[in-house]
């Protein structure tokens, strides 16, 4: 009963700092940036605010992420961990699928029209396509028979795609010299691209539910910040994704923890 009140605490207290970290980076992205250079006023108080609240929900998971690992321990197989019986399971997720697609392809019509379709780019939307498409069938596998273990590639191609993310959002800001312009949206690809790994994790017999705790925790919330971002509605729709896909991990993983077993070994003689 604990771990199910827990399976709805957490995603909804992870909802309501995402949700009050990007009320903050709306208003700081209002008041603290000159509108003509770019640059952030100096000693502003929302800039301050919103690093602080950031820093206390982070340790605040990471507390609690350290106290699941140390007390819970999750079931065997990734089928019994999340729940994928169910068929709510892969409904959800090709509906996940579907938004991240929708969000790829409204990014290659705006550089199409624009003329920008570089080669990087190319493959950022190749990379993006297939990892929406491998987050529905993957759920789908799962639902239908867990065992085919060809279908366990399926979910390290997220993870790859967010890792080239990451290289391509670093590049594009390598020379902008406003750290707090873009550090949220590269704080949020690269928890994303943990979140999808440690997931992969329990596929794996590799389970750390722990850090995907603190993980999909700090994906949501630094993918709620971002939303307040000047980006294409593209990407925010791939980090509405995201969300959503964090959301149902950290709850269902959550509800199917079990307590540690307690052994004692020693050496008893008369």
């Amino acid at each position: 009963m604990f771990m199910k009140i827990l399976a709805v605490l957490v995603p909804l207290y992870a909802i309501l700092a995402g949700l009050g970290g990007f009320l903050l980076r709306s208003r700081e992205l209002a008041n603290v940036f000159d509108p003509i250079t770019g640059l952030p006023g100096r000693g502003a108080l929302t800039t301050a605010v919103l690093i602080a609240f950031t820093l206390a929900n982070l340790l605040a998971i990471g507390v609690f992420s350290a106290y699941i690992a140390a007390k819970r321990k999750p079931p065997t197989g990734f089928e019994n961990t999340f729940g994928a019986d169910p068929i709510f399971y892969p409904i959800l997720f090709v509906l996940i699928g579907i938004v991240w697609l929708v969000g790829t392809y409204l990014i290659f019509d705006s550089l199409r029209l624009a003329g920008e379709l570089s080669l990087s780019y190319m493959y950022f939307l190749i990379l993006s396509g297939l990892a929406a498409i491998c987050v529905s069938v993957f759920a789908i596998e799962m639902f239908q028979d867990c065992r085919r273990k060809a279908s366990y590639a399926l979910s390290l191609v997220p993870t790859v795609f967010l890792c080239f993310w990451l290289i391509i959002s670093y590049i594009e800001n390598a020379t902008n010299p406003v750290l707090i312009s873009y550090v949220y949206r590269i704080f949020a690809i690269a928890t994303a691209a943990l979140a999808f790994y440690f997931t992969s994790g329990f596929i794996y017999n590799k389970s750390a539910p722990g850090k995907a705790i603190a993980s999909y925790y700090a994906s949501i919330y630094f993918s709620a910040v971002t939303l307040a971002d000047d980006i294409h509605i593209g990407q925010k729709l791939i980090f509405a994704a995201i969300i959503a896909a964090s959301l149902i991990h950290l709850s269902v993983m959550l509800r199917h923890l079990s307590p540690k077993e307690l052994t004692v070994s020693g050496v008893i003689s008369n």
